[in-house]
């Protein structure tokens, strides 16, 4: 199997044990307050890492940019159930309701780009903390949608910036699994069956 598909099977089973575990929750309160709020949680924490703070004993960096890749996953899910639109560009024909389930989220995980776990020349992937720093550039982009009301951008948008803030954290894994690869391969070993 590819890094790429290993690490595919390895997230869907993180969201699949996660999702029966935690249900709706990180979608109950809403938008800014659920979804985005755990969105900004993971993109802090890469943030803190890449600027040298230590890592924690309950979370490693790599859980830490999984798990952004899982909420930025779900956003879109989430943005497809406010938006036919975004629905339609992200799910064809799979009927609503998107956020709820697996479904529509191993369909988004299925499409990923996962490439860059496949490519072992350092020039394709870049260091932990520049990809960081994309990441939350990328952050900022769609923050920017919510910090004045008046600037509020369509779900069309959102999705479009969640896309680019999704792949920016996939770019983080593969550097990971470069930079660390003890850690990359003890993650896929824990979540293969």
């Amino acid at each position: 199997m590819t890094e790429a598909g290993a690490y595919r099977m390895a997230v869907r089973r993180l969201h699949a044990e996660k999702d029966a575990a935690y249900g709706p929750s990180w979608k109950r309160r809403g938008e800014l307050i659920s979804v985005l709020a755990n969105i900004a949680r993971k993109v802090d924490r890469l943030e803190q890492v890449a600027l040298g703070a230590p890592v924690t004993r309950d979370e490693n960096v790599l859980d830490t940019a999984t798990d952004l890749v899982v909420y930025t996953l779900k956003y879109q899910t989430f943005l497809a159930d406010l938006d036919a639109g975004v629905a339609a560009s992200l799910f064809a024909t799979m009927p609503p309701p998107y956020s709820d389930g697996r479904l529509a989220f191993e369909t988004l995980l299925d499409a990923l780009d996962l490439s860059s776990l496949d490519n072992d020349t350092d020039e394709y992937v870049a260091s932990s903390t520049a990809s960081s720093t994309a990441v939350v550039n990328a952050f900022g982009e769609l923050e920017r949608c919510f910090r004045d009301p008046a600037s509020q951008c369509p779900a069309d948008d959102r999705m479009k910036r969640t896309i680019t803030l999704t792949a920016a954290a996939v770019r983080v894994v593969a550097s990971l699994r470069h930079e660390i690869p003890e850690l990359y391969r003890n993650f896929i070993d824990v979540w293969e069956e």
